[in-house]
């Protein structure tokens, strides 16, 4: 009975998750990372989508005019590759 539910539920659920999701967008690029539903929860910020599974997000606080403590606006951003060089092992 849990795999019917299961397999009824879960395209209704990332169905609704599509319909209300929004764009992301790399701060630093610009450029669209995927589509998510972004639901803040207890101190957490929980993202839910499918094109964002790929990368790393990493939170950025966007840049204001005017300094306010009350509100900040979050954004995102990919999170860079390692830089370390890849050397055999001797």
């Amino acid at each position: 009975m849990t795999d019917y539910k299961q397999l009824v539920l879960r395209p209704l659920f990332i169905g609704l998750i599509n319909l209300l999701s929004s764009k992301i967008r790399d701060m630093d690029t610009g450029e669209c990372i995927g589509r998510a539903l972004i639901i803040p929860w207890r101190g957490r910020i929980l993202i839910m989508g499918e094109g964002v599974a790929g990368y790393a997000l990493v939170p950025k606080f966007c840049a204001q005019t005017r300094i306010t403590f009350w509100k900040c606006e979050l954004g995102f951003t990919r999170h860079s590759p390692p830089d370390y060089t890849s050397e055999p092992r001797s």
